[in-house]
């Protein structure tokens, strides 16, 4: 009887402990409701897949200025970085040889135009003497002697001209060359440009062919270096974006030449891209040049929509019943004002992408 008591008693306890836990799971959960947020579903998005290379800013036309003599250099008049115009004198070479070849040029020629004007003035001298013992000669007036001397003097000065006159000439012509390498003293530059390179300095010697300086004209575009894989990407005309780090600028190169020799070593063709318009562009400057090689799909999301948590980065996730939950997520590159999800999200998920600062972890959207 007391087993059977017992029992009953025991059987009772067990059924109000069996309502009570039916009455908590009947019992709503309440969840914050969060308003003034924007969901979008997560999707695939095909995007450029781009490159960067490294790249070196050189000018188009590049003049190399070499010495045509030997001598000394005895002045410069221009510095490094310095713009020039052609024809602006850049140094000054002094070599006795030429001076001395100059000076003796010139006195040569002062001495054949002294004898060509004494030759000058005997001929019409004798022109006239001739002239006269002629008229006497016709009348029976000197012998046939007197006249030939007179003839034979007569043609004598004017071969004496015609040697004078060859004389002046070969002056003048040793005068001009000698001049013409007296000019070689003076450098000047060929172009208009700036002065990328000086290699010389006062006092040093120079022989045919030293180089003196590099003149850069001014426009300038950058070679850059393409893995041989992404020649079928490259065209002419093309427009790629270039960064040049030195004068901090971002801009488009045109491309304008496009080599078809591949270097063995590097495994890279030269790509040159035209660039306009940009100041303060200097030979042998860095640049970087961004180049398509296809296309790729990635899962992005806005900005707007990462939420930090310390060293975490993480997206408000929306399931079917509109509960919200903050999800971890490992992010790549930023792509025009989004973010790459690299993994801990899926398309076709929702997440929350404006108004985060109004999301509660665990919160429900409704509606």
């Amino acid at each position: 009887m007391k087993r059977l008591l017992i029992y009953l008693v025991i059987m009772v306890f067990a059924l109000q402990a069996c309502g009570k836990a039916q009455e908590e799971t009947h019992k709503t959960v309440q969840r914050p409701v969060i308003k003034n947020v924007k969901i979008e579903t997560v999707k695939l998005e095909e995007i450029p897949e781009l490159t960067m290379v490294t790249a070196t800013v050189r000018s188009a036309n590049t003049s190399l200025v070499s010495a045509k003599l030997m001598g000394t250099v005895s002045d410069i008049k221009v510095k490094t970085g310095q713009w020039v115009k052609k024809g602006d004198v850049l140094l000054t070479i002094y070599s006795p040889e030429i001076q001395a070849r100059v000076s003796e040029a010139r006195e040569a020629l002062a001495q054949a135009q002294k004898g060509y004007e004494m030759a000058k003035r005997n001929l019409a001298l004798m022109e006239k003497t001739y002239k006269r013992f002629s008229a006497l000669y016709k009348e029976k007036a000197i012998s046939e002697q007197e006249f030939d001397e007179i003839q034979t003097k007569y043609d004598v000065a004017r071969l004496q001209l015609k040697k004078a006159e060859a004389a002046l000439s070969m002056a003048k012509a040793r005068v001009k060359e000698a001049e013409a390498y007296n000019a070689y003293t003076v450098i000047k530059s060929p172009v208009d440009g700036r002065v990328a390179e000086k290699k010389i300095d006062i006092g040093s010697m120079t022989l045919p062919g030293t180089p003196l300086f590099v003149i850069e004209e001014p426009r300038y575009r950058v070679e850059v270096p393409v893995d041989e894989s992404l020649m079928d990407k490259i065209k002419p005309g093309m427009k790629l974006k270039v960064r040049i780090d030195a004068i901090n600028i971002i801009t488009e190169g045109i491309v304008e030449e496009i080599s078809h020799q591949v270097d063995p070593v590097t495994r890279t063709f030269t790509v040159k891209l035209g660039l306009k318009g940009i100041k303060g562009l200097m030979g042998g400057q860095f640049a970087r040049v961004i180049i398509p090689k296809g296309t790729k799909k990635l899962i992005l999301v806005p900005e707007k929509a990462i939420v930090k948590r310390g060293q975490l980065t993480g997206v408000y996730v929306v399931d079917s019943n509109g509960i919200v939950t903050l999800r971890f997520i490992r992010t790549g590159k930023t792509v025009d004002s989004k973010v790459e999800v690299l993994s801990g999200l899926d398309p076709d998920e929702r997440i929350v992408v404006d108004g985060v600062e109004n999301v509660q972890d665990g919160g429900i959207i409704k509606g």
